[in-house]
């Protein structure tokens, strides 16, 4: 889905949209979290359709920018961690829009 070499990755959060009913890769982004504006990340966490799996990682940096609105999109996604992700932590997830559950897939 993701790879230097089809080069749709960088620093900040990488992002993966899949569509949870047919698995048809919709959509790759990345978003700088170290020298980048958090708002167009926001704006696409406000896009994401529901029924659609979200895969992210992140690559050098992916928490100094994030703000509570941002950590709480996500957290809407499924993920537990993201209160406390903080400056060059690793950290990966795979959630969903419309998840009624956390999601056990994230460290």
């Amino acid at each position: 889905l993701m790879s230097g070499v089809k080069n749709n990755v960088g620093r900040g959060i990488n992002m993966a949209l899949v569509n949870g009913k047919t698995g048809e890769l919709l959509d790759t982004k990345f978003f700088d979290m170290w020298g980048g504006d958090v708002a167009p990340f926001i704006e696409f966490l406000k896009s994401i359709q529901d029924g659609t799996i979200v895969l992210m990682a992140t690559y050098d940096d992916g928490a100094t920018k994030l703000n509570e609105e941002a950590r709480k999109l996500i957290a809407e996604l499924g993920s537990t961690s993201i209160t406390n992700l903080g400056f060059r932590d690793n950290w990966v997830f795979c959630g969903g829009k419309g998840i009624k559950t956390k999601s056990p897939f994230e460290q």
